[in-house]
């Protein structure tokens, strides 16, 4: 989201520049309303919300000044209509706007007024049998001064399966093992293309005595944006080198000087993202304007009818109750990096 907002002050002041430099640009002309639409979809939440904002050239106006006027920045209540609507089908369900900062979305402060933090919204339960997977579904923006609606459709991505570590092993297990790499593998549907993988291992301390001193939580972020596996196979696999799990570690504890335990118990969870091929799209759009091997004239990605945003679709899997092999937790207390850390399985 910030990367969308960091292109629309460039887009904003790159304009206001050229508006002093050209002879061809009409000062006295009125300013030019552009929409800017942000969501992504996910059957697992249960509300689903939509960022629908404006950008416009205001000749008389710094960008500056323009971007901390929240009437700036959003359409006036009585001005548009947000519907979802699953394609093939003729109902369109409304979404409420909200101010996102009273329901725990709170925008960041900086360029862009923070307050109130205008959304819409609808609950899960709201659409028909919740959001189906492998659907499609088009946002639709209806304005009430006549002008054609701004429409964007997006697919659902099927429910992932982890597949790797094994969840049939009792207990479920995860090793990690100097450089022997790691495997972790889920299978998905055509509809995901882009993913992250996310550890989360909740530890103790404890004293010589038993006595627990602190509990604390490490969440590792193993692969980001990650394509799927090419091919079509119907399943992606990432190596995750043992290496970085300790370095993990090392960069999470710090090292203990009064004799205290680490335990980690069999509470390790894992979590699979997966984002739709609009996000691929998107990325792919910056990657091919950045650096000196850019695009001569800048393009943002956007799979709106009208504006510039993007309107996308995931989906989640998570699996927990994993615990680190007896060969991790040797490895552990044999590396130079980690030995001193004292770490134990429960």
């Amino acid at each position: 989201m910030k990367k969308l907002y960091q292109y629309l002050f460039a887009l904003v002041a790159f304009g206001t520049l050229v508006s002093s430099c050209s002879n061809d640009f009409d000062l006295t002309s009125p300013w030019k309303e552009i929409p800017v639409v942000y969501a992504i979809l996910s059957p697992k939440d249960e509300y689903h919300y939509i960022r629908v904002e404006k950008a416009f050239l205001d000749p008389d106006k710094s960008a500056l000044v323009v971007a901390q006027i929240a009437d700036s920045l959003y359409y006036r209540e009585e001005e548009i209509s947000v519907f979802l609507q699953r394609k093939g089908e003729t109902a369109l369900y409304p979404l409420e706007r909200v101010d996102g900062n009273l329901y725990g979305h709170v925008r960041d402060t900086g360029i862009f007024a923070n307050t109130p933090n205008w959304l819409y919204r609808i609950k899960n339960s709201n659409l028909p049998g919740g959001l189906k997977e492998q659907s499609t579904y088009q946002m639709v923006i209806k304005r009430k001064d006549g002008r054609p609606d701004i429409t964007a459709e997006t697919t659902i991505p099927k429910s992932f399966q982890i597949v790797a570590p094994n969840l049939s092993n009792t207990p479920r297990v995860i090793q990690f093992t100097g450089d022997t790499p790691t495997s972790f593998r889920w299978t998905h549907d055509v509809n995901a293309v882009y993913f992250n993988l996310t550890l989360t291992l909740p530890y103790r301390e404890r004293d010589a005595n038993g006595t627990i001193l602190r509990r604390d939580t490490i969440v590792w972020r193993a692969a980001f944006n990650e394509l799927a596996t090419p091919g079509g196979t119907g399943s992606t696999q990432l190596l995750i080198n043992g290496a970085a799990f300790f370095q993990v570690l090392v960069d999470n504890i710090k090292t203990p000087n009064d004799g205290r335990v680490r335990v980690f118990g069999t509470t390790i969870s894992i979590k699979v993202e997966g984002g739709g091929k609009e996000i691929r799209d998107f990325v792919l759009t910056e990657e091919a304007n950045s650096g000196l091997t850019g695009a001569e004239i800048v393009q943002t990605y956007t799979n709106l009818s009208e504006g510039i945003g993007i309107f996308t679709a995931k989906n989640v899997a998570l699996e927990g109750d994993f615990r680190l092999g007896d060969q991790t937790i040797t490895a552990l207390l044999n590396s130079p990096l980690t030995r001193d850390l004292n770490i134990k399985i429960q």
